[in-house]
């Protein structure tokens, strides 16, 4: 059987309609990292197939999603972004599909519109014996894991609190030799940047930039050395500055200096080796 994992935070707008969307024999699990208790009682009380699971604390992509990931009963388990336009039927097909294929690690749909974005990077090959499924180097969004494929691997990387944790666990993925696969036939949509409720916008936006940069830095320092990584974050870095000079000094706009700030204080965080610690609603560190 196959499990569905949803990551919210203030995404209950999102996770209400796929609940109605979802046939009722897949399992779903929500880990809520905005602790939203009331959201919890009134989805339990009302859909049996529907788990809520609240942590002891906002625990940021990588470690909700493991959350959820564990507290599966399943051997597969699709693991999804609440902003996603995904239907039942396709659901469906990519679980039978999985069944079919049996040995590999990830295994995703593609976008609808491929013109605009992939939900994969770099084709190798065709896969034998399978029409229309490619395997890539990379998924980006809305995947089953095969749990058995990657007992020795690990999830996601818990270090990250959002950004690079998918790219960092493909990496680790493909360096064990495991098999990544994407349907050409079994369709997605996925809004960006609308998880969460609008009403919060100024404190994702903050906490976006901040974690974007210190995320990319501890993926070029984990996989490539410190030196190399210096190298990948230095234009940020250039740009972080730049803007924080315009915003602060010539056009005084206190909101585009917070954003440049933030961006900047994760750059610097991450050089220094200090924790992914910047958490919506709080001060940035």
């Amino acid at each position: 059987m196959l499990t569905i994992v949803f990551l919210s935070f203030h995404s209950e707008h999102h996770i209400k309609r796929h609940i109605l969307e979802i046939d009722k024999k897949f399992p779903i699990i929500i880990v809520d990292n905005a602790r939203n208790f009331e959201f919890k009682k009134e989805i339990e009380e009302k859909y049996s197939h529907v788990k809520i699971i609240i942590p002891k604390e906002n625990l940021g992509w990588a470690a909700g999603m493991n959350l959820g990931i564990k507290d599966s009963k399943t051997d597969y388990v699709m693991i999804n972004s609440p902003d996603i336009n995904i239907t039942n039927h396709s659901i469906d097909k990519l679980y039978i599909e999985a069944k079919k294929i049996k040995n590999f690690a990830l295994f995703a749909p593609t976008y609808l519109d491929e013109t605009i974005h992939k939900n994969f990077y770099k084709k190798l090959d065709e896969t034998d014996g399978f029409k229309n499924i490619l395997e890539v180097e990379w998924i980006d969004n809305s995947f089953i894991i095969n749990k058995k494929e990657i007992e020795n691997i690990g999830y996601f990387d818990e270090n990250f609190f959002m950004y690079f944790e998918n790219l960092d666990f493909c990496k680790r993925i493909f360096d064990n030799k495991k098999k990544m696969l994407v349907s050409k036939n079994i369709k997605f949509t996925h809004e960006g940047t609308c998880s969460v409720n609008k009403s919060f916008s100024l404190e994702v936006t903050l906490s976006r930039n901040w974690h974007y940069s210190w995320s990319k830095f501890f993926f070029f320092k984990k996989h490539y050395g410190f030196f190399f990584a210096l190298r990948k974050i230095f234009p940020n870095f250039l740009r972080s500055v730049k803007k924080i000079i315009i915003y602060k000094f010539l056009l005084r706009d206190s909101l585009k200096f917070q954003f440049a700030l933030a961006e900047f204080k994760g750059i610097l965080n991450s050089v220094l080796s200090k924790p992914s610690n910047f958490r919506p609603f709080e001060k940035i560190n």
